[in-house]
């Protein structure tokens, strides 16, 4: 009796650890897919809760029957089979019912959910027990379904809830012991609150399955369904490792040239440079850029682009030694990184070795292309001990090295630096200067050359720094073309001096220059006349002055605006004429009303021949186009007596008036009419003596 009290409690103890692997393995699998689809949206998301709520209901199905069994595995017993299908439906739509509402996005969603899922796992006890039929008879005492009802709510509500709430990558796990807890300490509480009274008289019912042939088979088909539901997550999480991988590949190299992207430059600059810091080390960084690009896309098509930046990748990519790294930022600039103890020799060497290999011409598309390359370069820790900095500094380097000749290879060296942040500053200051009233109109007389009296004055920007002073046009003008920030001030310019020559501070017409930034502008005819009728300046008091550079981009938008203007009646000036292009053409094809004769020339009369022959053809040359030429940078009575002989109608310069604010204007005029006279100058220069 001992022995067989001993074998019954052994064979009891078996099939609850039994009962709750089978319920830990399976739950974990059923976790696993209700993760996945807590992960997803639509149908998909449909698809994996119902397979963890088959895998997650048939382990605890199967762990159910066997956490029974164990209350008396010796008696004889069986089930009734249309009672352990019911259970088994059950526990697939509680656990369907229990996922669902746990993955909501409520305050209490994973609590209900778990709540429901113990109604449900209580359900399936209750329906499994009154579905077993034993030789004898079962006795429950009667506070037994509430002891039960305990542990069935509370370990799945804790299993839910760790599932949606997880603190760690390991709650999910924790989810799965709980539902083995469940079942375990769920088998305890029936086995202290039931007990089975064998009775030899008691005959079991036909048609039952009995507990061997029931356990074998829940056993069989459990673990066919949690090995279905292993295989499928392990397929998706293969299909999903894969597709990391593929992401990762993609997210750290260049798709077009195979080259490391720039992503992964960083990642490899990090630990460089902690490797170069820890051995006492030096590190180059490189900026590499393709000269000319650009024109090469905008004349061929971006396909003939893509193919030369391939070949160009791969001729550098076989020039790597041990070392060192190439990788593509993004159009055709690549950066490098190279180690060694002895830079800058190393690096001037790299250098050279990237620039031979653009030596040979690119053939593309049947094109032959000759390129060069701009690089600069910058050592860690001699020019910067910081990382980061280290590639803004070969950055500096090479856009320095390729604004003063394409091609060069050029070295980080702290002036570059102290020079770029002090444009750095400006820039960022000059993005405020008109909100801060730092800018300043400047205005210098015009003349008319044949009786010195004054015709108008051209507007000039200045700009007085809060803390630097008065800046050079010189230094800024170029820097807020690059910034843009010309769109600003051009518009403040042109207003300001249509207002101060509309109050009558300034006499005939207002010169004021237009940027190649602004003449870029959709809607500059619109802006000119609405600061016109803002102002209410008259358009033919109003000269816009441009460059021949300004219209040559895009001829026939320039020709198309040039015309707007002049349909308002605002004069239009070519201005420093004989520098740049100076075509006839564009003077022919574009509708100038005044040619604005560069200072060059003026400067040098009336003594240099070669400077005197060239003025007087830009004035036969307006004449016969019937534009009037006014001569920039008139400083001596001789240049004026020149000028006045050889027919040039207007000039300025220092000799009548230096520019100066709208407030000393008066006095400025009022010092200019001395040069008055008549129109035939006493003091001209006879022609032999100008052409001598």
């Amino acid at each position: 009796m001992v022995y067989s009290a001993a074998y019954s409690l052994a064979c009891e103890q078996i099939l609850v650890l039994l009962a709750g692997a089978v319920c830990l393995f399976g739950s974990w699998v059923g976790m696993r897919h209700f993760a996945r689809a807590r992960a997803t949206k639509g149908t998909t998301r449909h698809g994996w809760l119902l397979m963890a709520s088959i895998v997650t209901g048939a382990a605890l199905w199967a762990s159910t029957f066997v956490s029974i069994l164990a209350l008396d595995p010796l008696m004889a017993s069986g089930f009734e089979p249309l009672a352990a299908g019911t259970v088994l439906v059950t526990a697939i739509i509680f656990c369907l019912l229990g996922f669902e509402i746990g993955s909501r996005h409520f305050t209490l969603a994973p609590e209900t959910g778990g709540l429901v899922m113990g109604i449900g796992i209580l359900a399936m006890h209750i329906i499994a027990l009154q579905a077993w039929h034993i030789q004898g008879s079962l006795e429950w005492l009667p506070y037994g379904i509430a002891l039960t009802a305990v542990p069935a709510l509370g370990f799945s509500i804790l299993a839910v809830n760790r599932a949606n709430r997880p603190v760690t990558r390991w709650c999910r796990h924790g989810a799965a012991v709980s539902f083995a807890c469940m079942i375990c300490a769920v088998h305890y509480t029936l086995a202290a609150t039931t007990s089975a009274v064998p009775d030899a008289s008691v005959a079991l019912p036909p048609n039952l399955l009995s507990a061997n042939l029931l356990a074998v088979a829940v056993i069989g088909t459990v673990l066919l369904v949690i090995g279905n539901g292993f295989s499928t997550y392990v397929i998706d999480l293969r299909a999903r490792t894969e597709s990391a991988d593929r992401i990762h590949q993609l997210s750290f190299s260049d798709a077009m040239t195979g080259l490391p992207n720039r992503i992964a430059f960083n990642e490899r600059l990090a630990f460089d440079a902690a490797e170069a810091h820890e051995n006492a080390h030096k590190l180059a960084a490189f900026s590499i850029d393709i000269d000319g690009f650009k024109d090469i896309n905008d004349l061929y098509g971006h396909g003939a682009g893509d193919l030369l930046l391939i070949e160009a990748a791969d001729r550098m990519r076989k020039q790597l030694r041990g070392r060192e790294f190439l990788a593509r930022q993004s159009g055709d600039e690549f950066l490098a990184l190279t180690a060694s103890g002895n830079h800058p020799h190393d690096a001037q060497a790299f250098a050279e070795r990237i620039a031979r290999a653009f030596a040979a011409p690119f053939i593309v598309q049947g094109h032959a292309f000759d390129l060069t390359v701009s690089i600069g370069f910058s050592v860690f820790p001699t020019d910067t001990p910081e990382r980061d900095q280290l590639l803004s500094n070969a950055k500096l380097a090479m856009q320095r090295g390729k604004s003063t000749q394409h091609g060069s290879i050029c070295a980080y060296s702290r002036e570059m630096d102290d020079s770029a942040r002090k444009r750095r500053a400006l820039a960022r200051d000059l993005d405020y200067a008109t909100g801060r009233d730092e800018l300043l109109l400047y205005y210098q007389l015009q003349t008319s050359l044949s009786d010195g009296r004054i015709c108008g004055a051209e507007a000039l920007m200045r700009w007085k720094h809060g803390k630097l002073g008065m800046i050079s046009p010189g230094e800024f003008i170029p820097l807020a073309e690059e910034t843009r920030a010309i769109m600003e001030m051009g518009e403040w310019a042109l207003r300001a001096a249509c207002r101060d020559a509309a109050l009558g501070n300034i006499p005939g017409t207002v010169a004021v220059n237009l940027s190649p930034v602004q003449f870029g502008r959709e809607d500059l005819a619109e802006m000119i006349q609405g600061i016109l009728e803002e102002t209410g300046l008259s358009p033919s008091r109003l000269e816009v002055e441009v460059t021949e550079s300004t219209i040559m981009s895009d001829q026939s938008r320039g020709l198309h605006i040039l015309r707007q203007l002049k349909a308002m009646g605002v004069t239009v000036a070519m201005d420093d004429f004989g520098t740049g292009y100076s075509s006839l053409a564009t003077l022919h094809a574009f509708p100038f009303d005044k040619i604005k004769l560069d200072q060059t020339f003026v400067k040098r009369l009336p003594h240099d021949a070669a400077a005197a022959a060239i003025v007087r053809t830009v004035l036969a040359l307006g004449e016969s186009l019937n534009m009037p030429v006014l001569a920039e940078g008139i400083e001596t009575e001789a240049q004026w007596d020149f000028l006045a002989r050889a027919g040039c109608a207007k000039g300025q310069g220092y000799l009548f008036a230096k520019p100066v604010a709208v407030a000393q204007l008066p006095s400025v005029i009022e010092a200019a009419a001395r040069f008055a006279r008549d129109p035939a100058p006493a003091s001209a220069i006879a022609p032999e003596t100008v052409a001598a």
